[in-house]
């Protein structure tokens, strides 16, 4: 009977281990939403171009995304949006509003709404990640499925400035070196 009440209580505490390491997610919000919080709480905005049918997006989801230092970071440093490449409904930054005029309910492949065209500076693929400053300038375009190692890097290195003075190689190696020794 003690054996049997040991496993159990050893169950339970690994589900609620297991159940709070789930519970931190990325917190992905609307462009909406992060032009709001940018007004009182400036910060560097990440933007998850997907579409629905790509899968190295949904691999990006399920392995890099749930990262708990991608999770962290992301979450302390940035304001993450996800933006479908295909969406119908318009979205407004600075005052331009950016539409998918072509937009057909019933086709099978959606055409590409305008702001994927801006954010990816006309680069369509997915995944793709556009890093904007806190004024909602692009600072750089990610192309591309990073593991997470490899993704915290690039966000270090935009969120923290040093893409301001060294090149991402030189910094790369530093941060293995300093970090992932």
């Amino acid at each position: 009977m003690k054996k049997l009440s040991l496993i159990f209580a050893i169950i339970c505490l690994l589900t609620t281990f297991n159940a709070n390491a789930q519970s931190e997610k990325i917190n992905w919000m609307s462009f909406e939403e992060a032009v709001k919080l940018n007004e009182t709480a400036p910060k560097k905005i990440l933007i998850d171009v997907y579409t629905d049918w790509c899968g190295w997006c949904t691999k990006m989801d399920q392995t890099t995304f749930i990262d708990k230092d991608v999770v962290a970071y992301m979450n302390e440093n940035y304001y993450a949006v996800k933006f479908n490449a295909e969406q119908a409904e318009d979205v407004t930054i600075n005052g331009k509003t950016y539409q998918n005029p072509n937009y057909n309910e019933n086709a099978k492949r959606k055409p590409t709404h305008q702001l994927a065209h801006y954010l990816l500076n006309n680069r369509l693929s997915y995944p793709s990640y556009s890093i904007l400053d806190k004024d909602f300038n692009i600072i750089t375009v990610v192309p591309g499925y990073y593991p997470a190692q490899e993704f915290e890097k690039v966000i270090v290195f935009i969120g923290e400035d040093y893409y301001k003075d060294l090149s991402f190689e030189t910094f790369s190696k530093e941060y293995a070196e300093k970090y992932r020794a």
